[in-house]
């Protein structure tokens, strides 16, 4: 089963960031796709539903904010996500 990035677009930089939680979707999309087109009529699951209404930090700003619209939090499919770097 594929393993997807849940990532949100950022309402003060403009930018998508990712939300460091992965998870697994049997059915998932082929490209970046918002939550409420992916789940719509069906049940979010549990990863998803705990980012959605939390909080969200953007790192060029500094700024905490709400995620509120389900058209801006994203699963992000295998093909685009990056090895992340070690910080030595």
């Amino acid at each position: 089963m594929p393993t997807y990035e849940i990532s949100f677009h950022c309402k003060d930089c403009g930018l998508d960031h990712p939300s460091l939680v992965r998870i697994h979707v049997e059915d998932g999309p082929d490209c970046k796709q918002s939550i409420a087109k992916l789940f719509d009529g069906r049940s979010l699951p549990p990863q998803v539903a705990a980012v959605r209404g939390g909080a969200a930090f953007c790192h060029k700003t500094g700024r905490r904010f709400q995620l509120e619209n389900d058209e801006q939090i994203f699963l992000m499919p295998p093909s685009s996500l990056k090895p992340r770097s070690l910080i030595r």
